[in-house]
């Protein structure tokens, strides 16, 4: 551990004195355990991210999305990348090029004849894949920060602005693994791609704006952004208070092929009590139309923090889907906390043999 200390020194000292960048490393770690019908899943995992800026000297401060490992519990190994598959090689093919009649042979009177087979194709070698794509959108976006706001450009930029959604106030990945899909829900159309995002204030009002030349997944570091398969997105969103609530208005245009989708969300908080209820509305106009309101609430009890949410969604020609979800965490020292966590989905579920509509989930967590 010390060796390994010692050799980020040195390389953060390298970067910061050629550069003059800061530096920035956060590390976790976490076990949890879910409970999902007669299912008990164990799940253990970590990350550890960096991230770099640098201050031009003009009032312009450049950054960096870093890279990051993470645990993921929907892929092998924890890791992003393809499943592993084996190398192989097919069988080589043959082919029959005609028969040898030999004499008689004259114990038996009777004639010797011989197949001549040659091998006309080598079998096919597969070779196999592994999980080595890690973080494949790291260092592909930037941004520049001043006084007047922050413009970010580049890959895997999301601009999802009007999911203003309330009322799942779950944290683990791991709650959700085998729960049934829900039949009504919202979809904003495509909201991550490459692109542009602008955000600042104007008096007491957060501003931000953002703009997708191509929508999707794809090329990231090279695409054209006038092809005219593209399919791209529009967002804005305010937040401003208003008396004793702060509210937000998200917009989110997206284009498509198959028809445009636009959505638009609100959402407000206040305190109540020892706490802060939180309230949303989504409505989503595509093809099929959607809408979804969220309530949430977060309180304190003692050292330990309990929230509460509830989420409808009602979607054209399906029943509405209801979602409850729970969480509470209690810190037991310096980076340290454990939490226990449920969801329950009612209403309009796609639920299989294998689905179930409850899960809880118990855990630990740990920084860095």
């Amino acid at each position: 551990m010390k060796k390994l200390i010692a050799i980020i020194s040195v390389l953060a000292a390298g970067f910061v004195g050629i550069a003059k960048a800061d530096i920035t490393m956060s590390a976790g770690q976490s076990l949890e355990l879910q409970s999902v019908g007669s299912s008990t899943n164990v799940s253990i995992g970590g990350n550890l991210s960096f991230a770099f800026s640098q201050d031009l000297g003009n009032g312009v401060t450049v950054s960096m999305s870093g890279l990051t490992f993470d645990n993921d519990v929907s892929v092998v190994d924890n890791i992003a990348g393809p499943a592993d598959t084996a190398s192989s090689q097919a069988a080589a093919t043959t082919a029959n090029i005609g028969q040898v009649t030999e004499g008689n042979l004259s114990a038996t009177n009777t004639l010797y004849r011989s197949t001549v087979n040659v091998v006309t194709g080598v079998g096919t070698v597969t070779t196999g894949t592994s999980n080595k794509a890690v973080d494949a959108d790291a260092f592909e976006q930037i941004s520049f920060a001043s006084a007047n706001g922050t413009l970010t450009y580049g890959a895997d930029l999301e601009i999802d602005y009007a999911d203003t959604g309330v009322g799942d106030v779950t944290g683990s990945d791991l709650t959700g693994k085998g729960i049934a899909g829900a039949s009504s829900k919202i979809a904003l159309g495509g909201t991550t791609g490459n692109g542009v995002s602008y955000s600042t204030s104007v008096g007491g009002t957060a501003l931000k704006i953002g703009y997708l030349f191509a929508s999707g997944t794809g090329a990231a570091d090279l695409f054209d952004s006038s092809a005219s398969g593209n399919n791209s997105t529009v967002a804005i969103s305010t937040a401003v208070p208003v008396g004793p609530l702060s509210a937000s208005i998200g917009y989110t245009a997206a284009s498509a092929t198959g028809g445009d989708t636009n959505s638009i969300g609100v959402s407000t908080s206040m305190a109540v009590g020892n706490g802060s209820l939180s309230a949303s509305y989504v409505s989503v106009d595509s093809t099929t139309d959607s809408t979804e309101m969220g309530f949430a609430y977060t309180t304190t009890m003692g050292a330990a923090t309990l929230s509460v949410g509830y989420q409808q969604a009602d979607t054209d020609g399906q029943d509405n889907s209801n979602q409850t979800t729970a969480r509470i965490s209690q810190p037991i020292g310096t980076g340290a906390s454990v939490f226990a966590e449920m969801i329950s989905l009612s209403g309009g579920t796609d639920t299989t043999s294998s689905s179930e509509t409850s899960s809880i989930v118990l855990g630990s967590a740990f920084t860095f």
